[in-house]
């Protein structure tokens, strides 16, 4: 039996850690090979965009790749990068996971889907890809769709790892047939991208009630994760300022103050407009993954909602909807969410309450993840006691991934 590389204070929970955030990890050098149907221009332009920095363990550049085949050791938290066990071959993430101590995980996209979400969230002007001339919203269609087939051909073989579909549609009809191929496929979890209206409305409109429906009769869960927010402000130019430059950019994360600030507010405005407009209410099985996109926000959002809701106002006339219960009741029932490692949990749970919202996530393999998120975030949790210990590492996070 494989001995977990945990800390002694988590040992118990060896075997029954649920993780809600890890990822594939593709290197660029195999996009075309292991997708199939990828456009080799938007391929070479991305090997050769200086905004993406220069080859290093945590970029998908990796001219020297040769194989999914780094040894799975005791260094395993703190090995990064599309050459870490399992970053390509999604089913060496049994052992890695075994060594983890850990049960289940969502496993979300890095590679085509990723920069293809990019492509269609943001124009030439944002400096996202500026050498690739082509297509930008269809070729970022393809990507998407390139990458639910592998999801499809390579990821679903074990209920233990669940690969994360990415979706996307202009209309309610478009949205509906992607997320009915994906589901067809075996996907328990989709990703939608918070910055735009799903299938062109909002989220709370009745015409996606059919979308959300089927969502909860197929037992899937719908997420946003951070890295589709792309094209929520008109322009970028806020950050305009030598304050703002020199940061470190990953894949996925951009640290300079101004984007870290604001980079859940597409979450934000999407939550609202489901929680406020009754989609919880019409779908009392639905579930909702706010992935790492921090936690800092949903305490002051929550009490904002709440205040919201409890406001009397000669503005509210005859037949207008109101919420049967507070918003921050919904919040706690349908939602999940992942801090950033280092975030102070216990603190937040102190202030807002909302214990059964925060679980657990590695990031895997992405450096984000921090070089030991398991005992750092056992240090945030601790001083709750046992109960929390166990609700943020194991039963939280079961709750979101429950078949």
């Amino acid at each position: 039996m494989t001995t977990a590389i945990l800390p002694e204070a988590l040992q118990h929970l060896s075997g029954r850690i649920v993780d809600v955030d890890t990822h594939e990890m593709m290197p660029a050098q195999v996009w075309v090979e292991e997708f199939g149907d990828v456009d080799q221009s938007f391929v070479d332009a991305f090997l050769h965009d200086e905004t993406l920095g220069s080859p290093s363990p945590n970029n998908p550049n990796q001219p020297k790749y040769a194989g999914d085949f780094m040894a799975i050791g005791e260094d395993i938290w703190t090995v990064k990068g599309p050459l870490a066990p399992g970053a390509v071959n999604p089913e060496r993430r049994l052992a890695v996971m075994d060594l983890m101590g850990i049960d289940r995980q969502l496993m979300f996209p890095t590679s085509v889907a990723l920069y293809g979400m990019g492509l269609m969230l943001y124009p030439p002007e944002y400096g996202f890809l500026r050498r690739f001339t082509g297509d930008r919203r269809e070729t970022g269609r393809a990507l998407c769709h390139a990458y639910n087939q592998w999801i499809a051909r390579r990821a679903v073989f074990s209920d233990r790892v669940r690969p994360v579909a990415v979706l996307y549609g202009d209309t309610p009809e478009e949205l509906m047939s992607v997320t009915k191929s994906v589901i067809a496929s075996g996907v328990k979890a989709v990703m939608l991208m918070g910055s735009v209206l799903p299938g062109g409305q909002s989220p709370a409109s009745d015409l996606l009630d059919p979308f959300w429906q089927m969502l909860t009769d197929a037992g899937v869960i719908a997420t946003l994760h951070i890295g589709a927010e792309g094209g929520f402000l008109k322009t970028d130019r806020w950050r305009d300022a030598p304050a703002f430059e020199g940061y470190r950019v990953h894949a996925e994360l951009n640290f300079d103050p101004w984007r870290l600030s604001i980079g859940s507010w597409p979450a934000e405005n999407f939550i609202t407009s489901m929680v406020l407009g009754g989609v919880f209410d019409r779908h009392p099985k639905l579930r909702l993954g706010a992935i790492e996109l921090g936690a800092f926000w949903i305490g002051p959002m929550v009490e904002k909602l709440d205040h919201i809701h409890a406001m009397k106002s000669a503005a509210i006339g005859p037949g207008v909807y109101r919420l049967p219960e507070k918003p921050s009741d919904y919040i706690r029932r349908h939602l999940s969410i992942t801090p950033m490692v280092g975030e102070p949990v216990d603190r937040y749970i102190q202030r807002y309450g909302m214990e059964e919202i925060y679980c657990f996530s590695s990031d895997y393999p992405h450096i984000e993840g921090g070089r030991n998120p398991v005992e750092t975030f056992y240090n945030s949790v601790k001083d709750l006691g046992p109960d929390m210990v166990e609700k943020f590492f194991v039963s939280n996070g079961a709750r979101l991934l429950a078949a």
